[in-house]
């Protein structure tokens, strides 16, 4: 994974002396910035590179929680402060962590760190699947969302896919539908099904049924432990 780029808001000079030291100790994360108040981090922030703001939350000029809310498209955001009071409003705004002064040490930070790796890992998945892939359906192309593929079925040498808006037939095979589908997402139950891992509400030995339209697929022998490993589920 690339560099997590973060900046540092922390208006008392030990504690802030303290926290450059621990991020910059930290080999996966890059620090941009690290400045006293929310208004000197603004130029920072303009340039869309920050993954992570690290922020004490009562500060003189504008505090913490008002910054946040401040920010259109804010990034993660971890709040290292003194003042507890503020934790349910913090989360309440899908704070990524809260870490008390006094128990801030670098076993702690690691932690948050790790959380916020993985939230990058997830958004990352996220984007990824969000990209429409193009096909050719008769005489026109259409751009589809991979969230809103149900499930493909094979129909003869070309494949149905069965969309949350109606099905598509476009002249693609079984296996550049495969290649096509984001792996994250999809996987392949059956000879003549792909489905979307997404969209499945239950799943037994021989069957799987989709959330919504309850409509049930086959599980191949051949496919299944494949399948139930990438669903995690034993066998």
């Amino acid at each position: 994974m690339n560099r997590i780029k973060a900046i540092l808001i922390e208006d008392e000079p030990l504690a802030k002396g303290r926290l450059e030291k621990l991020i910059k100790k930290i080999g996966v994360l890059e620090l941009l910035g690290s400045f006293e108040n929310p208004g000197e981090a603004m130029d920072t922030m303009k340039t869309g590179q920050v993954d992570l703001i690290f922020s004490d939350i009562q500060m003189p000029e504008m505090d913490g929680i008002s910054f946040l809310k401040s920010l259109a498209h804010p990034p993660f955001i971890i709040f290292i402060t003194a003042h507890p009071e503020y934790a349910t409003e913090g989360f309440d705004l899908d704070v990524l962590d809260y870490i008390m002064k006094p128990l801030l040490t670098e076993e702690r930070l690691l932690k948050s760190i790790e959380k916020v790796q993985k939230a990058l890992a997830y958004s990352a998945t996220r984007a990824k699947q969000e990209q429409s892939i193009k096909i050719k359906d008769r005489n026109k192309t259409e751009f589809l969302k991979p969230s809103d593929v149900l499930y493909v079925k094979a129909w003869g040498d070309y494949v149905q896919i069965f969309t949350i808006t109606g099905v598509k037939t476009p002249s693609y095979s079984m296996k550049e539908m495969e290649r096509l589908l984001p792996w994250e997402s999809f996987v392949r139950i059956q000879r003549s099904y792909i489905v979307n891992m997404g969209h499945i509400e239950s799943v037994d030995a021989i069957k799987v049924i989709l959330k919504n339209t309850k409509e049930v697929l086959p599980i191949g022998l051949g496919y299944r432990t494949q399948f139930f490993n990438r669903m995690g589920i034993k066998e």
